[in-house]
């Protein structure tokens, strides 16, 4: 079996080298996504809004382990947490994968309504639920 196996590493090439010593685009799996957030306050309101871009010119494949798709919280003074907007809600336990299209971007936006009292410098965090890519921002806003 080892024979074998060695016989068959003997027999692979390795790849070229890219032409002019450029460095491959990553593979699409495990591509970087680019990410931001926005915190908007109006009123007794605050906006989150998570945009989720694919830079490369080919489909970028994102997994899912549930319906779930993001997530936005409020963390207050230490990183307590203040509110999660996905803590009152149910999400169906099945596996997916969406494709974000080349050039494309996902849009995400939630609302939250800060309890009476609720003052002074916050931290939003927003991440993408997803479990091939890790995208989580964080912006400092502050409540009069």
């Amino acid at each position: 079996m080892l024979l074998l196996l060695a016989a068959l590493a003997a027999c692979t090439r390795p790849l070229p080298p890219p032409p002019d010593g450029m460095a491959p685009p990553p593979a699409p799996a495990q591509a970087a996504l680019v990410s931001s957030l926005s915190v908007e306050t109006a009123g007794d309101t605050v906006v989150f809004t998570l945009q989720v871009t694919n830079p490369y010119e080919a489909p970028v494949p994102v997994a899912f382990n549930s319906a779930q798709t993001h997530d936005f919280a409020v963390r207050g003074a230490g990183g307590r947490e203040l509110w999660r907007w996905s803590a009152d809600r149910g999400f169906a336990q099945a596996l997916q994968t969406r494709t974000l299209a080349p050039g494309a971007t996902w849009t995400f936006a939630e609302r939250w309504t800060p309890p009476a009292g609720t003052r002074g410098e916050l931290t939003a965090v927003a991440r993408l639920a997803s479990t091939s890519h890790a995208v989580e921002r964080t912006a400092v806003f502050r409540l009069p």
